[in-house]
């Protein structure tokens, strides 16, 4: 087993280990904002890892086609996650979903005002 394939194992576990970890802070997080700030940085590290690892096996088994679409894949979930998350945290809190009463600062409120009902 080469040095390599080692590696593109511990990049798959990596990833995994990120995936695992929103899962956990989805369930457990107290509101709508936590959970999104979870499943976006966590999910967007696990996968890219994961992606990484399968650009790599692609590489070793010589599909240079198939490492620059992958790559693309890669390139497409580091821009459009956290434009998504961003996009339904917005919306979530234009339509009044409350913050989790643990929160001590709504920055968002402070900047544009009251959130319209």
């Amino acid at each position: 087993m080469s040095a390599l394939v080692v590696l593109i194992g511990i990049l798959y576990a990596l990833g995994l280990f990120f995936n695992l970890a929103s899962v956990v802070g989805i369930l457990r997080l107290p509101d709508i904002y936590c959970r999104l700030h979870s499943s976006s940085k966590n999910t967007t590290l696990g996968s890219s890892l994961i992606i990484l690892g399968l650009a790599m096996r692609a590489g070793l088994e010589g599909t240079w086609p198939a490492v620059v679409k992958i790559l693309f894949i890669g390139l497409l979930l580091l821009v459009v996650t956290p434009i998504g998350s961003h996009a339904l945290a917005r919306a979530a809190y234009w339509q009044g979903i409350p913050l989790w009463e643990g929160t001590l600062v709504d920055q968002y409120r402070a900047e544009t005002g009251p959130a319209r009902d």
